[in-house]
């Protein structure tokens, strides 16, 4: 169900993406904004390969889905015709449902049911290069924090029912913070003399820990201050 929902959710939106062809070809005639800074929001679908990778056991339980919620923003200056910087901030959430059944008499099973999760927090520099009017190439440097949930099972203490327990790992108890590269392919196109709409792509390597973190596709609003 979330891979349908997320596959409708793109084809809307590059149905909407193409519509606004027609608007930008008429904003481009309008006078332009000789403008340096610009400020961007994202929100979309992420693919998070190392919360995904993790296994569930009979008295520990870690993963979540590899599908997940992505979110963030961007502040660019423009540095010449075609190039800009921008510090940036994404993040992404990873859950999963867990179910514990047990017998709860001997006609009656119940079972307890909670959610985990897996947050990102990855904060960017990057360095933005315009290939054409539509395309342009990003690539930088990313700081990461992680916060990362586990239940643990343990024996029956009374009666039929488990002991359940989560606790969770994040940068001020365990150190979970990595550093790494980003980079990544945005199309937009201008559906006023100041605002963009686009579709991003970008992918999350940890060279601290030698691990392609996440993969992440955002529609984009960019407006040009």
């Amino acid at each position: 169900m979330p891979v349908l929902f997320s596959t409708c959710y793109l084809r809307a939106f590059g149905a909407l993406l193409w519509v606004g062809v027609a608007p930008g070809a008429l904003a481009q005639q309008a006078p332009t904004h000789d403008t340096r800074f610009t400020l961007q929001i994202q929100y979309g679908v992420g693919a998070n390969f190392q919360a995904a990778s993790f296994r569930d056991t009979p008295s520990e339980l870690q993963r979540v889905n590899l599908q997940g919620a992505v979110g963030g923003g961007e502040v660019s200056y423009r540095v010449g015709q075609k190039g800009a910087v921008a510090l940036g901030y994404t993040r992404s959430v990873n859950m999963d449902e867990k179910h514990l059944r047990y017998q709860n008499s001997s006609t009656t099973t119940t079972q307890i049911d909670f959610r985990l999760r897996y947050i990102n927090n990855a904060f960017q520099v990057l360095y933005e290069r315009a290939l054409n009017s539509d395309f342009k190439a990003h690539a930088g440097l990313v700081y990461m924090t992680t916060a990362s949930q586990t239940a643990y099972v343990y024996p029956l203490i009374a009666g039929n029912m488990p002991f359940v327990t989560v606790s969770e790992s994040n940068r001020g108890n365990n150190y979970a913070e990595e550093a790494g590269i980003v980079a990544g392919l945005e199309y937009s196109r201008p559906i006023d003399t100041r605002l963009r709409l686009g579709l991003k792509i970008r992918g999350y390597y940890l060279a601290s820990v030698s691990t392609f973190e996440m993969l992440t596709l955002t529609p984009t609003l960019s407006y040009q201050l």
